[in-house]
């Protein structure tokens, strides 16, 4: 290791320019089907324009198409979106490349799949075709090679049938998790980073970088503001959303993964009890700054990727609260097993800060064998779908994160691929596309906590298998991680 010295549908960034405006303000404010609404009512959820997963999905197929060419823009990521400019001091590892993580990752997955722990390497034609989902590639014979794509799927052992398009989609999204905790939590071996530090792999490309933010009131009112929100939910069941009561976390913004267009996410919007909304609206709101910050941080560091992603319009069905990036997640007094983020995109990095009065918490990489001590103030980027991460244990405090990221799905229109499957759909419907209303599933209104609400359900049974069981425990009687379970 060395060290060294868009369309017609175009939403304006909420960067810097945000007017803090009420929930009043925002329900009662007339929507233009004509334009979208501008950036100081587009911060939260606008129950007359978003829409949920379920109003996404209730249109033709000639609305979505209508949706995919007129008001949904993407740009692809290109490895020049992991380089980084006015970094001091960067340490290059010439033996760590994208491509290693990525075939490490697809070598395991397979020898997993065959129980055969003497699968050596990947077969050179198969290499071709992984190296193809991270980098550009005009080679049409590799592209259309639909024989080898199922070959690829057949030696990963993928489900059958197996089609291209499976293959591919497994690549970018199914990386299989694995735990190495008990190895690593003790490991001695590994350097810590504490400073600022930009740590690069031989072509010049991110694998983690420390800094610092420019705003730490910013940092002191995103606290503040995660900590009341947390101790409000503990206090008031009847507001505990199920993402925040299973997994101690929540994904604000816009979502993709399960539905052909965005749509705004259950979280945000307060499917489960419109009675909650106001306090996510407060949080969404006292979040501005610190997301402000990070915008500021991407821009001046990773100028290619802030472009972008500012070029990204996702349509009227989200609220754009978070800059050039669609989503959030916040994880609330809890840390993560390790695990890759295989929703995200390869050339993608992904930007964490770590909030509260806490000790331990480290963010690990074991394949770079580096802990990250990640403080109050600081900002991690590191490449999430390359890269096995999870946090050493917390020795004292509480400790919150906010992780900004951009799933590959709002990258990569699958524009071809939907109008084929649906080629036989006769059905014209226009719809108004900013006009949300009788479109979205009815938000409830409890009157009482439900079981989802209460029910303490455990690591082992629940389906994200990044958290630990004591920490779940701990996390959801609002205890620290120094006092002692009962």
């Amino acid at each position: 290791m060395q060290v060294q010295d868009t369309n017609s549908s175009s939403q304006t960034i909420a960067f810097d320019l945000i007017e803090q405006q009420t929930q009043d303000d925002v329900s009662s404010s007339s929507v233009s089907s004509s334009s979208p609404v501008e950036v100081k009512t587009n911060i939260i959820f606008n129950p007359l324009q978003h829409r949920t997963q379920g109003g996404s999905r209730d249109l033709s197929t000639s609305d979505i198409v209508r949706y995919m060419k007129n008001e949904w823009s993407s740009v692809p990521l290109c490895a020049f979106c992991r380089i980084s400019s006015n970094v001091t001091t960067i340490s290059i590892m010439k033996d760590i490349s994208v491509m290693d993580l990525l075939i490490e990752c697809l070598i395991r997955e397979s020898r997993q799949s065959k129980n055969n722990n003497d699968i050596p390497e990947i077969p050179l034609e198969f290499y071709n075709l992984a190296k193809s989902i991270t980098e550009s590639t005009n080679d049409q014979l590799m592209n259309n090679n639909n024989d080898m794509w199922i070959k690829f799927g057949q030696w990963l052992e993928l489900k059958k049938p197996i089609s291209k398009s499976d293959v591919h989609q497994h690549l970018k999204s199914q990386w299989k998790r694995l735990s190495h905790a008990a190895e690593i939590r003790n490991s001695k071996n590994f350097r810590y980073v504490t400073n600022s530090e930009c740590i690069v792999d031989g072509c010049g490309k991110t694998l983690v970088h420390l800094d610092g933010l420019d705003d730490f009131n910013a940092v002191i009112e995103a606290t503040k503001a995660i900590n009341s929100y947390y101790f409000h939910m503990l206090d008031n069941p009847i507001h505990r959303s199920r993402s925040f009561w299973k997994n101690l976390a929540e994904r604000f913004g816009a979502f993709i993964s399960y539905g052909d267009l965005p749509y705004t996410t259950s979280d945000t919007a307060s499917s489960h009890n419109i009675d909650h909304q106001n306090c996510v609206n407060d949080l969404l709101f006292a979040l501005q700054p610190i997301s402000n910050s990070v915008n500021r941080f991407v821009n001046k560091y990773y100028e290619h990727y802030y472009t972008k992603l500012s070029k990204l319009t996702i349509g009227p069905f989200v609220p754009r609260t978070f800059g050039i990036f669609p989503t959030i997640a916040i994880n609330f007094n809890v840390i993560s097993n390790y695990h890759w983020d295989s929703n995200d995109d390869p050339n993608g990095l992904c930007f964490l800060v770590a909030l509260g009065d806490f000790e331990g918490g480290e963010l690990c990489f074991p394949q770079l064998q580096i802990l990250v001590k990640l403080k109050p103030g600081q900002i991690v980027a590191f490449p999430s779908y390359l890269l096995l991460h999870g946090n050493l244990p917390i020795i004292r405090g509480i400790r919150f994160s906010i992780v900004y990221f951009v799933h590959a799905n709002f990258l990569s229109k699958k524009f071809e691929d939907f109008h084929k499957n649906n080629d036989n759909d006769t059905i014209i419907k226009i719809q108004d596309l900013y006009n949300s209303q009788g479109h979205n599933p009815k938000r409830i209104l409890l009157k009482k906590a439900q079981q989802f609400q209460i029910e303490e359900e455990s690591s082992e049974n629940s389906t994200d298998k990044r958290r630990y069981k004591d920490d779940l425990i701990k996390g959801r009687r609002g205890l620290r991680h120094e006092d002692l379970l009962e």
